[in-house]
């Protein structure tokens, strides 16, 4: 055999037994984060409404209609690492995506500001757009607001900012539906139980309420 076909052999089978054990490894991992997910879901109340997307390998989604104050409904989604194919799992790593979470949130009043949090990177790009104002923010974030009291809600964001900022990939506020969108990284938090990031979602965002009225 010419080396050149053991060399595409081998990487084929490689790649193969990588594809296999990183699925296996995924449904497992996805199985673990839907519990967790769902044993914090009673602070939310509601109706509530689940399943795969796909399969456990992929990830999972929640629906809650009627949730409580402030939200008025959400949409939460485990998305998991493409552990399958390797040159998308490296892609990820690189782009320091992780296992998520991703929540999407109607609230009950609207706000008439708009918040944007994520990474300093992102910051040179917008940096000269008005009306928006740019603020350095806990754990190398950049944080950007406009509007009437954006810079009140700012401050009261900052307690969770401090700790969950580490984990945080973007948050947006806005006043169209959805008012927030969140994307966190799961590593790292998983130790506590999710009704403690729900519970201080919760909170957070019930103080921006206070303070914006």
């Amino acid at each position: 055999m010419e080396p050149g076909v053991a060399v595409v052999i081998g990487l084929c089978a490689f790649l193969a037994l990588w594809y296999g054990a990183g699925y296996f490894y995924n449904r497992r991992r996805g199985q673990r984060l839907f519990r967790w997910l769902k044993a914090g879901l009673g602070v939310l109340s509601g109706e509530v409404e689940s399943g795969w997307i796909g399969s456990s390998a992929a990830g999972a989604r929640v629906n809650v209609t009627h949730a409580a104050a402030p939200f008025r409904r959400l949409e939460l989604t485990l998305l998991l690492e493409n552990r399958e194919v390797l040159p998308l799992w490296l892609l990820d790593h690189l782009r320091g995506r992780r296992d998520r979470l991703i929540i999407r949130a109607t609230l009950r009043s609207p706000r008439r500001h708009e918040i944007e949090i994520g990474s300093a990177r992102r910051k040179a790009a917008r940096r000269r757009q008005e009306p928006w104002e740019w603020q350095d923010g806990p754990h190398g974030l950049a944080i950007a607001h406009q509007g009437t009291g954006a810079q009140q809600q700012v401050t009261a964001l900052q307690p969770w900012l401090e700790a969950y900022g580490a984990h945080l990939h973007k948050f947006i506020w806005r006043k169209s539906d959805p008012h927030i969108l969140l994307e966190i990284n799961l590593a790292g938090l998983l130790a506590a139980p999710s009704k403690t990031l729900l519970e201080d979602l919760q909170a957070a965002l019930e103080k921006e309420t206070h303070v914006d009225k």
